[in-house]
């Protein structure tokens, strides 16, 4: 195991002082106070830890402190979601789906792709061993964030609850399923604001994700009958798969317009596994 030993002086005492201030990402200009050296000099030096493993480059000129203590498996999760933020820098973005059900307490197993929704495409990609898988909204469909805290000094947009509950049912795929989405609603069920739920499904427009919405709020017992009734008063005649990620087969819910690829019986179990 590595140890601050086996770094050089100079190294050991710039991740030393930048611990001490709390920083997990810095710049090069920060590193270039706290070492003493010019910039040239600076950036040879972080090359070489970066080298050795003691840093990530994220993009140009900022970088990310590997844990001394077992490398990059050992990088916390909230440190994952704020790469986020350090890499996009200035680009507006919100982390979502699955990835924003974690850090709303609606998932029971942790989940190792961070998602993140843009209004550009961009590429996914590997970042210090993590997945980050970025997905395109159109401006129409980019909104329903809020700033989330996700260690002491830093700060996420993620998407809120009532938006990462119609995100998921649009595209189930990206939350592990229909399962985790019904699990995910029953944990913050006690949280959920019904009429905005309303009315980002009325904005969307999305109406497979009303059916699903509409057939999981009613089969938990959840929402009030005007709640129930809106969702109703979104759907087409066209029939939907519950669980887009299952077999199409099942029996089929003309109140929902819905096919039932997924056992109601098991919807009710998942809640209580």
């Amino acid at each position: 195991m590595k140890t601050a030993k086996t770094l050089g002086p100079v190294s050991a005492d710039l991740l030393l002082r930048l611990s001490a201030e709390g920083k997990t990402f810095f710049s090069i200009v920060e590193a270039q106070t706290i070492a003493g050296k010019d910039y040239a000099s600076t950036v040879a030096l972080l090359s070489q830890m970066v080298h050795r493993g003691w840093l990530v480059r994220l993009v140009p000129g900022k970088y990310l402190i590997v844990p001394l203590e077992a490398g990059l498996e050992s990088i916390p999760m909230a440190n994952r979601y704020a790469i986020v933020r350090e890499v996009l820098g200035s680009l507006p973005y919100y982390v979502s789906h699955y990835s924003a059900m974690e850090i709303h307490q609606m998932t029971t197993q942790p989940v190792k792709t961070v998602y993140v929704t843009l209004p550009r495409q961009r590429a996914s990609q590997t970042i210090a061993g993590v997945s980050y898988r970025f997905l395109y909204a159109k401006p129409r469909s980019f909104w329903g964030s809020e700033v989330h805290w996700v260690t002491d000094q830093d700060q996420v947009h993620i998407s809120d609850l009532e938006k990462t509950l119609l995100d998921c049912a649009v595209r189930p795929e990206l939350c592990g399923g229909l399962a985790e989405l019904a699990k995910g609603l029953w944990l913050r069920k006690s949280d959920l604001d019904d009429r905005r739920l309303i009315a980002y499904v009325q904005r969307l427009g999305h109406k497979a994700a009303a059916k699903r919405l509409g057939f999981l709020l009613e089969t938990y017992g959840l929402g009030c009958p005007e709640t129930i009734a809106a969702l109703q008063s979104l759907i087409n005649s066209r029939y939907n798969l519950l669980d887009p990620t299952l077999p199409d087969a099942g029996s089929y819910r003309a109140r929902w317009r819905l096919r039932i690829n997924l056992d109601p019986e098991e919807l009710k179990t998942i809640i209580w596994t």
